[in-house]
C-alpha cells in the first residue's frame, strides 16, 4: 500500500504563519503539525512503507525536513506539482485532483491510502485499514459527523451503509457525514481513478477553478465501486484556520503525556523564575519565563523568552521574545518580538517587531 500527502498548497486561510514555512510546519503542543501527523500513521503502518510527498509551496524546506526526521521509518518518495500561475509572487495550484494524478506511475496498481496534511485524528489510521480488509468494498472514505456538514465534502449511504452519494459543501446537505482528511482506494479501483483524473486534468480551469477530488469520486460511486466509511469517534482536528488551530492545541495538549507535570526541572535549573504555570503547558527547550503566568492551554516552542506576561489558550512559535503581554487565545509566529501590549486574540507572524522600547533583535 502506497501513502499520499498532498502537500503543496500555500495555506492562505493560514496567513502570515504560512508566509515563511508551509502551514504543515506549523508548532503545536511540542511539535509541526505534519509530526503529529505521521506519528499517527507509525503506529498503523509498518516500518518502511512507502510514502509519497506532492510538494509544492516551500518543497525545498518540506522535502529536507521530512529526509532529516522521518527517512528512518518510511521510504519517502517526493513529486513536485508545478503552479498554475501566482498572484503577488504567490502561488496557486490546479487541485487536489491533479495533485493525485501526479502519483500514476508509483501507485495507479496498488492500494492508495491519501490523508491531508491539515486533519489530524485524535485516533490513529488502525481502524480504517481494519475496515477495509473486513468488508467487501473497494475502498473506505474517512468521515466525522458534525454539525455543520454545509462547510465540507458530505457522504449519503444508502440502506446498507455503502456510500450512495458525495457532495462538496452542498447548500442542503443530506447527512452530517463530512469527509475528514482520509481516502483509501483499493487497487481494484485504483486504475479506473487514474483515468478519470486524466480526463478532468483537460478540462481547462479559469476563475480560480480547481480540479478537484470529490467528483471522480462520485462517477466511481455512480460507475458501481463500492465504497464504505469509516466513523472516526474522536476529534479530527482540522488546522486549516488560525481558530481552529487554537481549539486543536487545547484538545493535543490534554492528549500529550508531559514529562514533568510540575515543571520541577525547570525552576530547578532557573528557566521559569518567579512564576506560576497552570497545566497544561508544554514549554520547548531553553526556553525561560520570569514574573509571569502562564496557561492553562498554552504551547511555547523552542528558545523563547517571556517575561511579566499573562498568558492562556494561546500558541508561541520557536524563538519569540514577550515582554508585559497580556492575552489570551492569541498565535505568535516564530522570531517574533512583542512588548506592552494588552489584547486578546492576537494573530501575528513569524518576524514581527512591536515594541516601544530597545529590547534585544534578532
Amino acid at each position: 500500500m502506497w501513502l499520499i500527502c498532498p502537500i503543496a498548497g500555500v495555506g492562505k486561510r493560514l496567513q502570515p504563519f504560512t508566509y515563511s514555512k508551509p502551514k504543515a510546519f506549523i508548532k503545536i503542543a511540542g511539535k509541526r503539525l505534519i509530526d503529529h501527523i505521521l506519528i499517527k500513521l507509525k503506529s498503523s503502518f509498518p516500518k518502511g512503507t512507502n510514502i509519497c510527498f506532492i510538494v509544492g509551496y516551500k518543497k525545498r524546506q518540506i522535502t529536507e525536513y521530512l529526509k532529516k526526521n522521518h527517512s528512518d521509518y518510511f521510504n519517502l518518495h517526493f513529486i513536485e506539482q508545478k503552479p498554475l500561475g501566482y498572484e503577488a509572487d504567490t502561488p496557486y495550484f490546479s487541485g487536489l485532483g491533479d495533485a493525485i494524478l501526479l502519483t500514476k506511475s508509483l501507485t495507479e496498481n496498488d492500494d492508495c491510502f491519501i490523508f491531508l496534511s491539515d486533519r489530524l485524528p485524535l485516533e490513529d489510521y488502525s481502524q480504517i485499514l481494519l475496515n477495509f480488509h473486513q468488508d467487501i468494498c473497494d475502498g473506505v472514505i474517512n468521515v466525522k459527523q458534525v454539525e455543520n456538514p454545509q462547510f465540507y465534502g458530505v457522504i449519503e449511504l444508502d440502506e446498507n451503509g455503502t456510500v450512495k452519494s458525495i457532495v462538496e459543501k452542498p447548500k442542503n446537505p443530506k447527512s452530517n457525514y463530512a469527509v475528514s482528511g482520509a481516502y483509501l482506494f483499493g487497487m481494484n479501483m485504483t486504475p479506473r481513478l487514474f483515468e478519470l483524473l486524466e480526463k478532468q486534468n483537460k478540462i481547462p480551469l479559469e476563475n480560480g477553478q480547481e480540479h478537484a477530488i470529490t467528483p471522480i469520486i462520485q462517477q466511481l460511486i455512480e460507475e458501481g465501486f463500492k465504497l464504505k466509511i469509516n466513523e472516526m469517534k474522536k476529534e479530527i482536528l482540522d488546522f486549516g484556520r488560525p481558530e481552529s488551530l487554537i481549539a486543536g492545541n487545547r484538545l493535543l495538549l490534554a492528549e500529550v503525556k508531559i514529562q514533568d507535570p510540575t515543571y520541577e526541572k525547570l525552576y530547578q535549573s532557573g528557566n521559569i523564575v518567579d512564576s506560576k504555570i497552570v497545566p497544561p503547558v508544554l514549554i520547548g527547550e531553553n526556553t525561560k519565563i520570569i514574573d509571569s503566568v502562564i496557561g492553562p492551554n498554552v504551547s511555547i516552542g523552542d528558545n523563547v523568552v517571556l517575561e511579566k506576561c499573562i498568558l492562556s489558550e494561546s500558541v508561541i512559535g520557536d524563538g519569540a521574545n514577550l515582554k508585559k503581554i497580556i492575552s489570551s487565545v492569541s498565535i505568535v509566529g516564530d522570531y517574533t518580538i512583542l512588548e506592552d501590549l494588552i489584547k486578546k486574540s492576537i494573530t501575528i507572524g513569524d518576524s514581527s517587531y512591536i515594541t516601544t522600547s530597545n529590547m534585544k533583535s534578532f
